[in-house]
């Protein structure tokens, strides 16, 4: 995992390079290159209550979960340290919220 300002990018969401030399990216034929990723979604936290954007629910809704396990597909410790830090953030707006209803509500629906 790469973290850049205010991001975190899954290793094998950067390009996959050619011959594991390093020094050219792959070809255009080579669907490994860029897995494919989600597009943007309105299904967004609202923070300070935590809701979707996009349908009102607790966030993340159904429709965020179905999103994000067809993005980190192939990256589910990076899903589940994606939503750690979301349930961090959380947690400080939502402190009247038993701390195993946030969990299982951030993370518990990714076993």
């Amino acid at each position: 995992m790469r973290r850049l300002p205010g991001l975190v990018v899954a290793a094998d969401a950067l390009p996959v390079l050619a011959d594991g030399m390093g020094d050219q990216p792959a070809g255009p034929d080579d669907h490994r290159a860029f897995p494919r990723r989600c597009a943007v979604t309105a299904h967004g936290p609202v923070t300070p209550a935590w809701t979707c954007g996009g349908c009102g629910a607790d966030w993340p809704c159904q429709t965020r979960r179905r999103e994000l396990r067809a993005e980190y597909n192939r990256a589910p410790v990076s899903l589940a340290l994606y939503l750690a830090a979301q349930l961090v953030d959380a947690a400080q707006d939502l402190a009247d919220v038993p701390a195993g209803h946030l969990h299982h509500r951030f993370l518990g629906w990714t076993r």
